[in-house]
């Protein structure tokens, strides 16, 4: 099976002061699993202590692994329509997971702010946005 022309993938989230950590890098482990994720201690803006939590996979094997089941559960599928908007100038492509429903062992694209930030960097040669598009809808179209 070919790599897929993803370089790495991102996702993040915050534990805020009303959660429980652990609920939350549950979801997150739903969301990205096979790896650990980093925990970085920061001051929210009234001073209140937020916990961002990230995992980065950037192994083929466990990239291939996590957009399988990301395109199983339809979500390529939605991000289909708007792939354009969704790559930025540096050839990322953006998206975000409703923290609930991956607590619930469910993965749906957020509609409130309660979210998973994710990130995918494509492979994109000559570096340029619209090749990262272009690679991008193909993966998403299931062409790679």
């Amino acid at each position: 099976m070919a790599r897929l022309p993803i370089h790495w993938i991102e996702a993040r989230t915050y534990r805020h002061a009303t959660e429980d950590e652990a609920r939350v890098e549950t979801a997150l482990a739903f969301a990205a699993p096979g790896v650990e994720s980093a925990r970085e201690v920061l001051e929210g803006h009234f001073g209140n202590v937020l916990v961002r939590l990230t995992r980065r996979i950037d192994d083929g094997k466990s990239i291939r692994a996590v957009w399988e089941r990301w395109s199983a559960a339809g979500l390529t599928q939605a991000l289909d329509s708007d792939v354009d908007a969704r790559v930025d100038e540096d050839g990322v492509l953006h998206f975000r997971l409703d923290k609930q429903a991956a607590f619930q062992e469910r993965l749906a694209l957020a509609k409130d702010t309660d979210t998973i930030d994710v990130r995918l960097k494509m492979v994109a040669y000559p570096a340029k946005p619209e090749v990262a598009r272009r690679v991008a809808r193909s993966i998403l179209e299931g062409a790679v």
